[in-house]
């Protein structure tokens, strides 16, 4: 009898084998056979689920934004302005997978300043999160977390640019700013943007 094969679970194991890679030795490194090493496949499988190396990256970059959407997503429930800033903390690199996630995201950046395809692709998925984020706010605005008079869109925007200072700085400087340090100044950041009634 054949063996069956989740593919949908296949691919999600490659792509995260691709992170795995990526994170470890950069975009411009990474090589197929790196990738299938690490996903205990062969080059084949990759091209059987990937048309080329391109299109195993924007797996990866889909892995890595796919993560932080999962976060929000759990964070639907969110109670207190607390809440949110706790959510908010998990997308920065406070433990391996979120410093390995910050390597590629950052990687990714870099190509998406001469790449208007990446571009739009990265514009996509922060307009994602932030749609995301603007509907918490909403929600604990009505339970009186967070005042009124605060636009939810705005608020959005100055959480995922706080997120983005903080990542890039953790990440870029890893042992000035231990997970500790980055929740302190996500929290001392937000808080005036997110003040109660």
């Amino acid at each position: 009898m054949p063996k069956i094969i989740d593919h949908k679970a296949r691919r999600h194991d490659i792509a995260k084998a691709a992170v795995s890679v990526i994170g470890e030795i950069g975009i411009e490194n990474t090589r197929l056979i790196d990738v299938a090493r690490e996903a205990k496949a062969t080059t084949g499988t990759i091209t059987h689920y990937f048309e080329g190396k391109d299109a195993l990256l924007l797996a990866a970059l889909d892995h890595v934004a796919q993560r932080i959407l999962r976060l929000m997503h759990k964070s639907s429930t969110t109670r207190n302005r607390d809440d949110l800033i706790d959510t908010a903390s998990l997308t920065l690199p406070v433990d391996d997978e979120g410093k390995r996630d910050w390597r590629v995201w950052l990687a990714f950046f870099s190509r998406a300043v001469g790449d208007p395809a990446l571009a739009r692709i990265n514009n996509a998925y922060y307009d994602e999160i932030k749609q995301g984020i603007s509907k918490i706010i909403r929600t604990l605005q009505k339970s009186g977390e967070i005042c009124m008079s605060v636009d939810p869109d705005e608020a959005a925007d100055s959480v995922i640019t706080v997120a983005d200072g903080l990542g890039v700085r953790a990440s870029l400087d890893p042992e000035n700013w231990p997970a500790e340090k980055i929740k302190r100044q996500m929290s001392a950041m937000l808080r005036p943007l997110l003040p109660k009634p």
